[in-house]
């Protein structure tokens, strides 16, 4: 997985607003989703877990669980402006 510029300073910002440590990285896990699919979770952490991968974009780190890797591995993290806000995105990198 990538992770767009815009992606890390939208997560940067919002580390920044909830007080959350400058050292602290962003980690994402899966659940199995109501349709069977993927249920995506983000929050900060400390640090990342002893099987993480990490990704790294303009300083900003992010923690991928083991269960995210595969699904992930051709998609890039991005940010939009949504109804509630910003939303974070995954898309291929050829998209």
């Amino acid at each position: 997985m990538e992770m767009s510029e815009n992606a890390a300073a939208a997560l940067e910002s919002i580390r920044e607003s909830q007080g959350i440590p400058e050292d602290s990285g962003a980690r994402l896990t899966a659940d199995q989703g109501p349709s069977g699919g993927l249920a995506l979770r983000l929050e900060f952490v400390p640090g990342a877990s002893e099987d993480d991968q990490v990704v790294e974009q303009s300083g900003t780190e992010i923690y991928l669980a083991p269960e995210v890797v595969e699904p992930l591995e051709d998609a890039v993290m991005d940010v939009r402006d949504s109804e509630d806000g910003l939303a974070f995105v995954f898309r291929t990198r050829d998209g």
